[in-house]
């Protein structure tokens, strides 16, 4: 029985990590996407040169990925059952 509490508790852990390294991650990239950049190839969609040529677009889909992630944090509620 200890065995399975020790198993659940690092799958819980491990979840909770995952689930924020990628919202974290995808907030990140959200804000790179939108930073300038002088040796892009072409303009993006705003008309300025930035890391993405999709810059608006990858902007909402990362940020909403970052939601989504947050969401399910709280919505499975890791962070109250991990003692």
């Amino acid at each position: 029985m200890v065995i399975s509490s020790i198993v659940k508790t690092s799958i819980r852990w491990i979840l909770l990590i995952l689930l924020f390294a990628g919202a974290i991650a995808s907030a990140i990239s959200a804000v790179w996407t939108i930073m300038p950049d002088s040796s892009a190839s072409k303009d993006c969609m705003v008309g300025y040169m930035a890391h993405c040529t999709f810059t608006p677009i990858s902007t909402i889909i990362l940020l909403f990925m970052a939601i989504v992630f947050v969401y399910i944090l709280i919505r499975t509620k890791y962070l109250k059952t991990i003692d």
